[in-house]
Parts: C-alpha cells; structure tokens; sequence
C-alpha cells in the first residue's frame, strides 16, 4: 500500500491490523522532514500498528506489520494553562520551550495579560512563535505584572475587557481569575463575580484558579456554570475540595454535575499526589491535565507536560485516558474541535500529531552531544515530586519525541542532562 491510500485502506478502525516489528525509527530516507519514517508505532486509541510514510505532500499512516515497540502517535498536545507572555510578565517563560519543543503543538497562557496588556501579547509573542497560542485573558487588567492583580478595584475594567475580548476574539478563549486569598485580599469573591459578568457576556468560559481561602472553595464553587474550568483541582492545600475517600465536597459535587470540569494545573504549588490519587480512584479523574508552567517551577516540579502527564499515570490514571486530558479534551474547551482540526484527515494524512515513547525507564538514552535523530539527551533516572514534596516512582514515563504539523515532522528538544528532580 502507498502513503497516497485512502482511508478504506487502513482497515475497519481507520489504521488497519495488529501488527508486530521492530521499535524506534530509521535513520536514512528522506520525507517531509528529512527522517527516515517508517518503524511500527502504536496509535493511542486503537488496538492498530502503523507507521509514518510520506504521502499527499505531507505524512500518513499505513498499517505496519512489524512489533511495536515502545513509540506511540495519537493526536498533538495541547497545555490548557501556562504562561508564556516571555518578557513582559514576571514568571513567564518562551512558547516553544514549553511548546512544540516538548511535544506540545498548543499552549493556553492562562491570565499572564489583562486588558490593558494583551496587545502586546497578540502583537509581539503570538507571531514569534512556532507553538500556537490561545489565551484566557485575567480580569486584572495588567494581569501579571505583579500576582496581586485583583487586590483593588481599580485594578478591574469589565468594559476595557471585553473590548479587549472583541479585539483579539480568534486569540482569547476565556477569563481567567485566581480566587485565592493571597490574590484578591479584601475583594473576596468580587474579582471571580466580575469575571463572570465578562465571560457571560463574550460567551466565553471562565478557567478559575482555586487555592487559599478566603474566599471559600464551597462560595467559588457555587458561582461556576457548565464549561467552566476550576484548575489546581487536585491542590493540597487547607480547605481543598476533596473528602478523605476522595469523593468531592457537596459544592464540587452540585458543579460537577452542573458541567463544570476539572484542570491539573500543577503549578509550584499545587499539586498532591495524594489528593490525585483518592480522587481518581474515587471515580473523578481530571478533564484535562495542565502544567501551570512558569519560570518558578519549569526547573521543578513541573519541568513540562510529560512529566505532569506521568505523574497523573502514576496516580492511576490510564494512558488513553490521560493522552485524552492533553488532546481532545482541551481542544473542545478552546473550541478547536471543529471537523477539519481533527488529528487525521480522511485519506490519513497527519494534520498534527505527537509522537512519544512510554517507556519503563527514563534513562538509556544516547548520551548528551551525540547526533540522534530526534534531538534526545542522555537522562539519569527521574525524581518525581509533587508539589508538596512527595515522591512517586511511576511504572512508565512519557517522554515526547517529535511533533507534525502541517507535513512537518519536528524532533523535541533535549532537556535533562544531569540527575533532576521532577
């Protein structure tokens, strides 16, 4: 069969057979992007063997015979909340670092420019980028300049906003405000109710950052409607919203059942393995799973999307479901799920996709300065920390290896060349 087949070609689930080969890629062949393409891949979704060809000006997949090895492909990641405002706020850190360098083909920066600072978002960070770029604009208009955004009322302008909102509509994907203490101080729940009045006028969902009262998680809670996003979802600190068996406190429970959804959103702070690990067997596993990446913790705990996405598995989470938390899931809250955005076009071509090993171990790879084709490093054995300072040792790890997008296979940037603590 040739990279030019349609998708009756690729069997009754759109890939084809089981087969079995050899892992890994070559080394030799041309294609799009100047790799050799064709070793098995497991496709995540599906019980299917397949490898890349070129094909349609571009990549496809076409059933491959061979045993599988540790390679998987499935649709391209995306990062639902980070800060990549690089240069203008505090904490921010560059896209593509955290982007198409690590496997991920879209961040959401969630709340790193206001009102009064998006343009220069728009204008300066979305088209120096190669990672595409969302953003949920603060309801502090500065946003975060400095991280007490919403302390005064002056520092809120609902009309400013949503005619921000309307300037930068294919930009901005909803409203972002931190409900914690150590933010609004005396403002209470007054920054997330003004907040809302913005959202519910541009149609877009709030993403809410939960964490110290005041105000109270039960009085946060009850303010979200269906769509809405509550990230640091399993944080850990006083008066989270989870009970010891990990089944969630009335108020989660009415807004869970209002379609209200649940973010990672690890951050330095905000993230518990213990509170992941009883909600998830408890039966509330996350909608989707975040990094909450800034310069403050991308040299750890967070440190990237696959760390945070082995952590989630190691808390019990199942591969489909947390490659799902990173992938479709995401994409519907940004409203990217539209017919011609999915991952494989009809004939199979590739419109974007990650690639990435599940592997036992995190170290083996070739050592640091050796020519590999996908541009890996050398790692010793990872440390995975919450950010409470627990330690888990996962069965598996993610590790990305290469992004596609439009024809384009792009290999992952090394990051780990000592022991590090994730």
């Amino acid at each position: 069969m040739t990279g030019d087949a349609g998708a009756g070609d690729f069997g009754a689930d759109g890939f084809g057979t089981d087969g079995f080969g050899t892992d890994g890629f070559g080394t030799d062949g041309a294609g799009a992007s100047g790799y050799e393409i064709g070793r098995a891949l497991r496709v995540v979704g599906s019980s299917s063997v397949v490898r890349l060809v070129p094909g349609g000006g571009g990549l496809v997949l076409e059933p491959a015979q061979e045993r599988p090895g540790d390679l998987w492909i499935g649709p391209g990641w995306v990062d639902l909340h980070a800060h990549v405002y690089d240069a203008m706020t505090v904490i921010s850190v560059p896209p593509d670092r955290v982007g198409l360098d690590q496997g991920v083909h879209v961040v959401a920066d969630a709340g790193s420019a206001g009102e009064a600072t998006i343009d220069g978002l728009a204008r300066y960070v979305v088209p120096a980028a190669e990672t595409e770029i969302r953003a949920w604009v603060n309801i502090g208009s500065h946003g975060l300049v400095h991280l007490r955004e919403t302390a005064d009322p002056s520092f809120i302008d609902v009309d400013a906003t949503l005619a921000a909102i309307e300037r930068h509509r294919s930009l901005v994907c909803g409203v972002k405000v931190r409900s914690s203490g150590a933010v609004v101080g005396a403002m209470g729940l007054q920054p997330l109710q003004l907040g809302k009045l913005v959202a519910r006028q541009a149609g877009l969902p709030l993403l809410v950052h939960v964490g110290e009262a005041p105000p109270l998680i039960e009085d946060v809670l009850d303010l979200l409607d269906e769509g809405d996003v509550i990230t640091h979802c399993y944080h850990g600190k006083t008066g989270h919203p989870w009970r010891p068996d990990g089944t969630p406190v009335p108020a989660l429970a009415r807004a869970l059942d209002r379609g209200v959804l649940l973010d990672v959103g690890h951050g330095a702070a905000s993230f518990s393995f213990d509170v992941a690990e009883r909600a998830i067997a408890a039966g509330f596993p996350p909608h989707s799973i975040s990094t909450d990446i800034h310069v403050r913790n991308i040299g750890g705990p967070v440190h990237d999307l696959a760390t945070t996405i082995t952590k989630l598995l190691a808390c019990g989470l199942p591969l489909e479901n947390a490659i799902t938390a990173v992938t479709d899931a995401p994409r519907r809250v940004l409203r990217m799920d539209t017919p011609d955005s999915e991952w494989l076009a009809d004939n199979g071509a590739i419109r974007h996709a990650t690639v990435f090993r599940l592997a036992e171990t995190a170290t083996g790879l070739r050592p640091a300065g050796e020519a590999t084709e996908f541009g890996l490093a050398e790692e010793t054995e990872r440390v995975y920390v919450d950010s409470r300072g627990t330690h888990r040792e996962p069965t598996h790890h993610i590790l990305p290896v290469a992004t596609i997008r439009e024809g384009r296979l792009r290999p992952t940037a090394p990051r780990h060349r000592s022991t590090t603590r994730t």
